[in-house]
Formats: structure tokens, sequence, C-alpha cells
């Protein structure tokens, strides 16, 4: 009676940490599909924002080959102050760093579950290297819009941290200097180039997160 008594006890005690290490499972994973569903509606932003980036430097580039520089320097103008500005991803990866760091990848009992959350969060370090490279693009060509374009132009377009408006009236840019315009054109098609690979990322990682969650969805 007292080995059967302990015997009891044993698996009762085993059956309540599977349930409680299932329940850890389940809360991990339903974490994660939040910072999913997080990623996708910051992605759709981005896409969008993105494709816009192209279409005002494509317009840039049109105003200087045409020389059409009196007839849309508003709107040069207007594309030019955005052009430091990149729209930036920030994945929401909380919940799988808190995963690995703490050491509790145990705690999910299905590997191909394992091996596709590493997979999604190690996807983060090709996007970093290109942000690194476009940052590097605009420091380049900050150089060409400092003679360019004029700064009293600008302070008065800001409206906050990275929203601007089209100046108004008459404004005036220094588009003579030939070989400034040339660096600052050469310039401008490598951001147009790394803006298509980010563009390009950011709809093949908001694919992999839907997959990813309608993957889990069908697990948990």
């Amino acid at each position: 009676m007292l080995f059967l008594a302990i015997s009891l006890r044993y698996f009762v005690e085993n059956f309540r940490e599977d349930i409680s290490e299932k329940k850890r499972e389940i809360d991990f994973v339903n974490s994660f599909k939040n910072d999913l569903n997080n990623d996708i509606k910051e992605l759709d932003v981005l896409i969008s924002r993105r494709k816009q980036r192209e279409i005002q430097i494509d317009s840039i580039y049109f105003i200087f080959k045409n020389n059409k520089f009196n007839d849309f320097s508003n709107d040069l103008y207007f594309y030019a102050r955005y052009l430091p500005r990149p729209p930036r991803f920030f994945a929401n990866n909380a919940s799988i760093d808190q995963l690995k760091n703490s050491g509790s990848l145990t705690l999910i009992k299905n590997q191909k579950v394992i091996d596709t959350l590493l997979d999604y969060n190690d996807n983060f370090i090709f996007i970093d290297y290109i942000r690194e490279r476009e940052e590097y693009l605009v420091r380049r060509i900050f150089d060409q819009i400092n003679i360019i374009f004029d700064p009293y132009v600008f302070d008065k377009m800001t409206v906050y941290d990275i929203e601007f408006t089209k100046p108004k009236g008459k404004v005036e840019m220094n588009y003579l200097d030939i070989k400034t315009n040339k660096t600052f054109l050469s310039n401008l098609q490598y951001l147009k180039t790394v803006n298509k690979a980010q563009l390009g990322w950011f709809i093949e990682h908001r694919r992999r997160a839907v997959n990813i969650f309608n993957f889990l969805d069908s697990i948990y």
C-alpha cells in the first residue's frame, strides 16, 4: 500500500508538471503569435511607405534628368526632405528572445516548431545588413542635399519629427552645380536599389510571418 501511495503521488506530481509545462508552452506560442500579428501590421504600413518612397525617388530623378526645377521645385523639396528618413522595420521579437535567453526552448516539444521560430528570428540578420548599407548611403547624400537645397525652406516644412509639408510659394535651389548634381543622382540611384531590396524583403518577410502564424495555428 505504501508503495502504491508513493507511486500515485509521483504520478500525480508528474501529471501536474506536464500540465504546467504544456500551459507555459501554449502561453509562449500565443505570445509569439501576437508578435507575428504585430509584425504583419507593421509590415503592411512599411510596404506602403517603401512603395511611396520609390515613387518619390523616381520623381526626383525625373525632375533632374529633364531639368524641370522651376516647374516642380516645391515637389522636389518635399520629396528630397524624406530621403534621409527611410521607413525602418523593428521586429516584435520579445517572446523568442525571452525564450532563448532563459534557456526554455525545451518547453517546445515539436522540433519543427522550434526550427521555424529560430529561422524566423535569424532572418533579421540580413535586414540589419541592408539597413546599415542604407544608413551609409543616406550619410553620403546629405553632402549634396546641403548644397542643392535651402535649409531655411526645410525648416519651414517640418511638422513634427518625421512628417513634413510641401513648401508654398516660390522656393530657390542651387541646381547649377553639375558635379554635385551627378554625385547626388548617383547616390540617389544607390538609394533606389537599396529601397527595392528593403521592399522585397518586407514583402517576403510578411509572407513568412503569415505562413508561420497559420502553421502555429494549425498545431496549437
